[in-house]
């Protein structure tokens, strides 16, 4: 498949706790022909944020994760890096991912399990939105991770 993102490449971050899902996610990215770093869950991802040698230009984000789940994830990011492109995926129904606070059906978002089209379509709905207004995801007030800081 030729590459649908030439370079300058586009850096994207798949956060998913489940190995294979990060890797399909993570291979069919590379295949589009962008770059990839992944990250199982939330304190990965930041850390990924903090020692990225590249600008991360998109979060592929799992909704259900253990411990601090995509929603809340998006919500320390977008603290530190408004703007951040997103796009938030699960395999759950819309039941399960209210609540994990993903209400707000103006998110970007892909249901698993999808297709390479799906994903391409995403990347590149998330890719031509203005990193000055974010699509933020709404849930509940939860407490953030003190001392969690993102540099860049």
């Amino acid at each position: 498949m030729a590459t649908q993102f030439p370079p300058p490449y586009v850096t994207a971050l798949v956060v998913d706790d489940e190995r294979i899902s990060r890797h399909v996610a993570s291979r069919m990215l590379r295949e589009l022909g962008l770059r990839v770093l992944e990250a199982d869950g939330a304190e990965e991802a930041l850390d990924v944020f903090r020692i990225s040698q590249h600008p991360i230009d998109l979060v592929l984000l799992d909704v259900v994760m253990p411990e601090t789940d995509g929603v809340e994830l998006a919500e320390q990011i977008l603290a530190h890096r408004p703007g951040q492109r997103i796009i938030f995926m699960s395999a759950h129904p819309a039941e399960v991912l209210s609540e994990h606070g993903l209400q707000d059906l103006d998110v970007l978002f892909l249901a698993k399990p999808y297709t390479m089209d799906e994903l391409l379509s995403k990347v590149r709905e998330a890719m031509a939105e203005e990193r000055s207004e974010p699509r933020k995801p709404t849930s509940q007030s939860r407490p953030s991770i003190e001392g969690e800081e993102i540099s860049g």
